[in-house]
């Protein structure tokens, strides 16, 4: 094909050298097309130009060297030892790993082919020979008998590599795609825009980055360990780009949630459920609680689908505005759902709803009931008998279907994914929906990411709830604190004691971290042997961690070993202590979660994080925690220190990564996407965007539609 002649949207099999076998190995990258491949960028660069012979190599000289391998196997199987011998010219080299990943060499050392390999050059121990030891995957480049030779002796952009991709096949294939696609395709930026925001187009930002020999020396940029990209105009500029992309969806799906029609609840009722509930309640509801209760009766009382995310403090009182926003649907004829993360919370939410409703009218929905009770709870839901109904992520399965669902309440609403979310909305005909969450999510972050939700806060605490005080201990002095815990224990009080690790682990990096397994021995046989304690984690079974709870809401546990599985949704007023060890291990919006387990009752609680040798970060992030009881500020200073990406979910989302973008990150890349989404409160006024919508909104729907729930831009 001639210059310029494939398009973005063209299969990888399109590409010469693209068969059946290397397409499904780019697919198992989420590389479909040519798009995704120009999108799939290096994470930092390897300067292959100072390159030497293997005989002019010196002792503990860090060097980059080229061989063809001539030997590739596992010496000693007993002690996992690797090796791998090359030769150039002159000289042959030894290149050795202990403790290897052995599949992952047999599969890339093959004999006949060519090895570029970067690291220190040392004597072995029995051998007066030099070795390179242990080197990292991504110091090493594998060349096949019949490849091209891609960037030896330049500056090489490094991929993120899987099995059976080499660098030198995706850097080759990469610089056909770059030289043949049309690229120019994706300049949509005029020279307004790109002076404002100081970029480049969008052709020189995927060429730069791709092609390191077009950029500065400032540009080479570690996308992994830099703490900016700021002074590469190329990666700026696709961050940008990408930010700006995402930035429009959001603004578009804002517009088409405006459009749902919903569920018109009338609210003007004197009697019933909501009434009874809100007459019968052994505390009076602070004006906050008040106040939202109201921005929630407008919302149900619309035409349009309610989309309300209620943000409030550990305690604050959420769950009995989810309860009575609930009772309001049941009071219409509707059917409502309150969804939790955990099996903990979601039993948790069962026994106070079974305060306030119907007993035969609420019922369970949980992954650990066994299948005759699920099949009864899921026949009780589909006929309409049952009014309320708890569960986790069960709730979300298509064999659950609803008589006439009219509100779904998610708690936590951050431990949930976008796709898993939309699929709960979709349950009904456009249902009602309130999604609550403890961990306060930042203005700057809600006004971004959430403009999709009208937003409700309770910024004021219940005044039946005991103070909480926060102390920093030295490991040291932890007889001290288990005094103190013991005279708490012997006033009828309960306690939490909080692990980083379940067990001891073999990782030297976690060697002297706390667990709850060793801890739980030993103060059975020490301090605490006069206690009933308990233990619960992450590996119990369901079953399991019910029995627990149950023990411990009944006081027939007075201490509880725990790690963060109680971070959300634990109500048990007579606890009033709490340790956490190796505090420096949790971020601080998690700290503030777990500390929220304690002060729920009227008696004066505090929370100790023993701690051992600390840096000056985490001291200074310790000490925010300490002399900070409000969420909201807590949460803003753990933005500052740990990035945006604390306010996400598991996975790559905790990391600082947003879904799936291809560049860019929340954390390093901030202050770029507060400029992209302040292009796009503005974009109507650029004429690049006038000239360019279609293709704007058709890389919108490619790039974002499926997680947005985006099928059209109007």
């Amino acid at each position: 094909m001639g210059l310029n002649k494939y398009k973005l949207t063209d299969n990888l099999s399109s590409l010469p050298g693209v068969g059946p076998k290397i397409e499904k190995l780019f697919e198992g990258i989420n590389v479909k097309n040519i798009q995704d491949l120009l999108f799939y960028f290096p994470r930092h660069y390897k300067d292959y130009r100072n390159t030497k012979k293997i005989s002019e190599i010196l002792e503990n000289e860090e060097v980059t060297i080229k061989g063809e391998i001539i030997s590739s196997s596992l010496i000693r199987a007993r002690t996992k030892i690797y090796e791998v011998v090359i030769k150039d010219d002159l000289a042959q080299l030894k290149i050795i790993w202990f403790n290897p990943f052995y599949r992952y060499l047999k599969d890339n050392f093959v004999i006949g082919n060519f090895a570029i390999i970067s690291g220190k050059a040392v004597k072995g121990r029995s051998s007066k020979y030099l070795q390179i030891i242990n080197p990292k995957p991504e110091n090493i480049n594998i060349i096949g008998k019949d490849e091209k030779l891609g960037n030896f002796g330049k500056i090489s952009p490094i991929y993120p590599l899987t099995k059976g991709l080499t660098q030198n096949r995706i850097i080759n294939i990469l610089n056909f795609s770059l030289t043949n696609t049309e690229l120019q395709s994706l300049d949509f930026f005029s020279e307004d825009i790109i002076k404002e925001f100081n970029l480049c187009s969008i052709s020189e930002s995927i060429l730069g980055i791709h092609q390191p020999q077009r950029l500065k020396k400032e540009e080479l940029v570690d996308t992994e360990s830099s703490e900016s990209v700021y002074e590469s105009i190329p990666h700026r500029a696709f961050i940008f780009f990408e930010f700006l992309i995402l930035c429009l969806g959001i603004k578009y799906k804002q517009n088409s949630k405006d459009r749902n029609i919903g569920i018109s609840h009338s609210t003007t009722q004197n009697e019933g459920l909501f009434s009874r509930i809100l007459s019968n309640l052994p505390f009076s509801l602070t004006n906050s609680q008040v106040n939202v209760l109201e921005e929630i009766r407008r919302d149900m009382s619309s035409t349009i689908q309610m989309s309300r995310l209620l943000q409030g403090d550990v305690g604050s009182g959420k769950t009995i505005v989810g309860l009575l926003s609930m009772a309001r649907s049941y009071d219409n004829g509707y059917q409502s759902v309150l969804i939790a993360p955990t099996e903990i919370l979601a039993d948790q939410h069962y026994l106070f709803l079974k305060n306030y409703v119907d007993i035969e009218e609420l019922v369970i929905l949980k992954s650990s009931i066994g299948k005759i009770e699920k099949g009864k709870v899921k026949e009780k839901i589909i006929s309409g008998s049952a009014k309320f109904i708890v569960g986790t992520h069960s709730l979300f399965q298509e064999d659950v279907e609803y008589r006439k669902l009219g509100m779904v309440v998610i708690d936590e609403q951050h431990r949930f994914g976008v796709v898993q979310r939309k699929l709960m909305s979709e349950k009904g005909e456009n249902p009602d929906v309130l999604v609550m969450t403890a961990t306060p999510i930042p203005r700057t972050l809600s006004n971004i990411f959430f403009t999709d939700y009208k937003i409700s806060k309770i910024d004021e605490m219940p005044t039946n709830r005991g103070e909480i005080s926060t102390k920093i201990v030295s490991i040291n002095d932890s007889d001290k604190v288990y005094s103190f815990l013991v005279n708490e224990l012997k006033n009828d009080r309960q306690a939490f004691i909080l692990c980083p690790l379940i067990s001891k682990s073999d990782n030297e990096e976690f060697e002297f971290l706390e667990d709850v397994k060793s801890l739980n021995l030993r103060l059975k046989k020490g301090r605490l042997k006069d206690f009933n304690l308990g233990v619960i984690h992450g590996k119990l079974s369901a079953d399991e961690k019910e029995s627990v709870m149950k023990k411990f809401r009944s006081k027939k546990i007075d201490v509880l070993i725990c790690t963060t599985v109680i971070e959300v949704g634990v109500d048990i007023p007579n606890a009033s202590t709490m340790i956490i060890y190796n505090p420096e291990r949790f971020g601080l919006s998690q700290l503030h979660q777990l500390r929220g387990r304690i002060g729920r009752g009227p008696y004066k609680s505090t929370c100790i994080l023993l701690v051992d040798q600390l840096s000056e970060v985490s001291k200074e992030r310790l000490l925010i925690f300490k002399n900070n009881i409000d969420g909201f500020i807590i949460s803003e200073k753990d933005m500052e220190i740990r990035g945006p990406g604390a306010f996400y979910g598991a996975g790559s989302e905790q990391s600082g990564k947003f879904w799936d973008l291809h560049l860019a990150n929340l954390r390093r890349d901030f202050s770029i996407l507060k400029e992209a989404r302040l292009c796009s409160l503005n974009i109507e006024q650029y004429s690049f965007y006038k000239k360019n919508k279609d293709c704007f909104n058709s890389l919108i729907l490619s790039m974002w539609g499926e997680k947005l729930n985006l099928t059209k831009i109007i």
